[in-house]
């Protein structure tokens, strides 16, 4: 992989703003005519949604806690805030790896991950009954919730007998480990084994607190480093502030390209009309595409998924 100081710079005006409205419109378009263009109950178009909303979320937080007036103006602001918040990248990982599974069969497999979530809120409940039975408080917490999500479960058209029997939703860290017929890994794996190599790995491992992230550099300086800067030799202190701005590119960067997959990942499924869809997806990737991560995703799957999709250029 290329060293920080080696990329090529991106002006993050090329891409910032035109992506978040991009995935709104995606947003807008499966909420709206979603049921269209799944072969699935709309539920499943809805989920979709919500995920790619949530991303959206994840991706303007990173750049509302790095803007150049917050970081100049706010005295509450601090470097350390911006270094934990990147660790949400890797929660854009998983909607990508969440998405990308339910496209495969949407009807099965949006049905699936719908009712893993209520089984497990349902196993959950029973075990918080089992543990506080007999304080009220907690037996009508419970009862009141338990309502909740068996209404839920019939308005998505299950039953709870069929709720109850559904496998649980893997991870994609198990979804990986999952070997195919034939001991070879799908094409899907392998496209998602990119995001388990170590520049992409150290999110997961910072938000879990291990100390392979500490170590880690994702910039200049160890990340570590960002959090003990007061105990550092004085000499060694303005390396760390003056690393930031490597660290925010580098990181910024990778989340709109994850999001940017999401995305492309949607738009190549649901064939989505107006708006100029395809058009701006294209501008956008072009845009990200020096970035030492955007050409190896955009060479090693999007090239082909778009040319094979119709994604181009009006």
């Amino acid at each position: 992989m290329a060293e920080a100081e080696d990329r090529i710079p991106v002006n993050a005006k090329t891409f910032q703003e035109p992506l978040g409205k991009l995935g709104e419109t995606i947003v807008q378009k499966l909420m709206r005519e979603g049921k269209n263009h799944f072969n699935a109950p709309a539920s499943v178009s809805d989920d979709i949604a919500m995920m790619l909303r949530y991303s959206l979320s994840v991706y303007r937080l990173l750049f509302y806690l790095n803007a150049d007036v917050r970081r100049q103006t706010d005295t509450d602001w601090s470097i350390r805030y911006g270094v934990t918040a990147m660790s949400l990248v890797r929660s854009l990982i998983d909607c990508l790896f969440n998405i990308t599974l339910i496209l495969q069969n949407p009807a099965e497999k949006g049905a699936a991950y719908r009712k893993s979530g209520m089984r497990k809120t349902l196993d959950d409940l029973k075990e918080d009954a089992q543990r506080y039975k007999g304080e009220t408080e907690w037996e009508s917490y419970v009862s009141q919730r338990r309502h909740v999500v068996e209404r839920l479960v019939r308005m998505s058209g299950f039953t709870e007998d069929e709720v109850m029997k559904q496998p649980m939703w893997p991870t994609m860290g198990k979804y990986l480990k999952s070997m195919p017929p034939g001991g070879v890994l799908s094409e899907h794996q392998e496209f998602l084994k990119t995001f388990t190599y170590l520049g992409w790995r150290q999110y997961s491992a910072l938000s879990h607190g291990a100390y392979e992230a500490f170590m880690g550099t994702l910039g200049h300086v160890p990340v570590g480093s960002y959090y003990v800067e007061d105990f550092l030799p004085r000499e060694s202190r303005p390396k760390v502030e003056d690393s930031y701005d490597v660290f925010v590119s580098t990181h910024i960067g990778r989340a709109a390209l994850v999001l940017l997959c999401t995305i492309t990942e949607i738009q190549a499924y649901a064939h989505f009309d107006g708006a100029n869809i395809n058009e701006r997806i294209c501008r956008i990737w072009k845009a990200l595409e020096p970035l030492f991560e955007g050409k190896e995703l955009y060479d090693g799957r999007y090239a082909k998924l778009m040319a094979d999709r119709g994604i181009s250029r009006s």
